[in-house]
């Protein structure tokens, strides 16, 4: 049987902060169909590595491959190009807005821009995208407009974008998403 290329590889990855280091050598690799878990104690750069892979931060040392493929995730840009899509602790999420304009914040599908400055959302598609991703996570929202379902919606947000990663950061509810890191 041939070896299995890490979905996610990071090699030799190092952050500091000033006289402070976050990371040392840190070395990780997600297959497909992984759930993995970062655990340990406060400050041990438990986030600091899911910041680093999401491109919140850059590392100052190290190699990052997706699919075998080396990449730089030095953005958030770059990660979400990668497929990587993360969901931090404080979730990121606007109370004023329903469930689809969450789960598509900062990802709005639309049509090309209008006189290259305004664009019209294509509403229905979201609809129908928002509607299959609660279904196949199996998510039941008793009103999508109710701000009340926070998590799952963040949650969500990740397995809308066909992410092939997706990192959780900080402690919270689980959700069922087939390629979760």
């Amino acid at each position: 049987m041939p070896e299995q290329t890490p979905l996610l590889e990071l090699r030799d990855v190092h952050k500091r902060f000033g006289g402070v280091t976050a990371l040392r050598g840190v070395d990780l690799e997600i297959y497909p169909g992984e759930v993995v878990a970062l655990v340990g104690d406060n400050g041990a750069g438990k986030s600091t590595v899911v910041k680093t892979i999401s491109g919140a931060i850059h590392a100052d040392e190290g190699e990052f491959f997706v699919d075998g493929l080396r990449v730089g995730l030095g953005t958030p840009h770059a990660a979400a190009e990668a497929g990587i899509s993360t969901v931090y602790q404080d979730l990121a999420l606007c109370d004023n807005l329903d469930v689809v304009a969450n789960l598509f914040l900062g990802a709005e599908l639309g049509a090309r821009p209008f006189a290259g400055l305004l664009r019209r959302l294509r509403e229905p598609e979201m609809n129908r995208v928002a509607e299959e991703t609660l279904e196949a996570l199996a998510l039941h929202i008793p009103s999508r407009d109710r701000s009340d379902c926070r998590a799952r919606c963040a949650a969500d947000r990740a397995g809308s974008r066909a992410c092939p990663a997706s990192c959780r950061e900080g402690p919270g509810r689980t959700a069922r998403h087939p390629q979760s890191a």
